[in-house]
């Protein structure tokens, strides 16, 4: 909540006496958090708009966000996105909050989740999951450097 407190002062010091907030001083001005750059990585890649992905990949780099956090946050997403696509390939009657682990003030993921399983196929989101562990692997021992090894999975799967 701090967070969130400290991003409004800040739009609100850039307002100024006007006190107009736009959407792009917001964009410009506010910190997204790591969840939220991932699903706009996602998307851009399931769009097929690999320069964008790989713009938004860059910035997060340019950010000092750790290159192994980024392949985790990336593993996890897709995991979730499997997940679902495994889940409505099944019909039950499993909740999917609770497939996909998220928190009660996290529900409103499930839209976001649910629209990119239609960017892609299950065998494609298995590959790509395949791709991050194998590339987890191979950075670990020295086999691949880990920037190079994110960005050519991006481009090989939009």
């Amino acid at each position: 909540m701090q967070d969130v407190i400290n991003e409004i002062r800040k739009l609100i010091e850039f307002a100024g006496s006007n006190g107009t907030i736009t959407k792009e001083d917001v964009d410009k001005l506010s910190t997204k958090q790591m969840e939220a750059v991932i699903f706009d990585l996602t998307d851009r890649l399931g769009n097929k708009q690999v320069e964008k992905a790989l713009e938004i990949l860059d910035t997060l780099i340019y950010n000092k966000e750790p290159h192994q956090k980024i392949l985790i946050t990336l593993y996890n997403h897709f995991k979730k996105l499997y997940l679902l696509k495994l889940y409505e390939n099944e019909s039950s009657n499993l909740d999917v909050v609770e497939v996909l682990g998220l928190k009660p003030n996290q529900t409103f993921l499930v839209s976001k989740y649910k629209k990119q399983i239609t960017y892609f196929n299950e065998k494609e989101i298995y590959n790509i999951i395949n791709e991050f562990i194998d590339l987890d692997y191979k950075s670990k021992n020295g086999l691949m450097d880990i920037d190079v090894g994110i960005k050519s999975i991006l481009c090989k799967n939009s």
